[in-house]
C-alpha cells in the first residue's frame, strides 16, 4: 500500500508543480486563460493570475515534500481539482470553445473536453485515496 500511496503523492505533486510553472513565467497569458473562462469578475483576473500558480507550485511541493503539511496540500489540491471540474463543466456545458490552460498558457493549445473531466476525477480520487489511507492510519493509532 505505501508504494501506492507514493505514487499518488507523486502524481498529484508532478501535476501541479508541472502545470503552475508556465503560468508563473508567463502571468499575462495566463490572466487571459483565466479571463477566457468567463468566470470570474474582470477586476480579479490579474490577481488570480498571480496567486493561483504559486498556489499550486507550493500545493505541490507540500504534498511531496513536507510530511507535516501533506495533509493540508491534499485538502488544498483536492479543492483546487473540485473548483477546476466545476468550472471546466461550466464551460463545456456552455458551449465555450478554450483552452483549458491546465498545464500550457498557449490559446492555440488544444481544447478543453471531456478528457480533461476524466482527468480531473482521476486526480481528485488520487486525493480520496490519500485522504482515506491517512484516516485509516489514524485510526489504528
Amino acid at each position: 500500500m505505501n508504494w501506492i500511496v507514493w505514487l499518488c503523492r507523486l502524481a498529484l505533486a508532478a501535476v501541479f508543480i508541472g502545470a503552475s510553472i508556465p503560468k508563473i513565467i508567463q502571468p499575462h497569458d495566463f490572466a487571459l486563460a483565466v479571463f477566457r473562462y468567463q468566470m470570474a469578475p474582470y477586476e480579479l483576473v490579474n490577481l488570480v493570475a498571480l496567486i493561483l500558480p504559486w498556489i499550486e507550485l507550493t500545493a505541490g511541493i507540500a504534498l511531496l515534500l513536507i510530511p507535516k503539511l501533506r495533509a493540508a496540500a491534499n485538502l488544498l489540491i483536492a479543492g483546487m481539482l473540485a473548483f477546476f471540474t466545476v468550472a471546466i463543466s461550466i464551460n463545456l456545458y456552455r458551449g465555450i470553445d478554450i483552452a483549458c490552460g491546465c498545464f500550457t498558457v498557449n490559446a492555440e493549445a488544444g481544447h478543453m473536453g471531456w478528457l480533461n473531466l476524466a482527468r480531473n476525477i482521476a486526480l481528485l480520487a488520487a486525493c480520496a485515496f490519500l485522504w482515506w489511507n491517512s484516516s485509516r492510519k489514524e485510526s489504528k493509532v
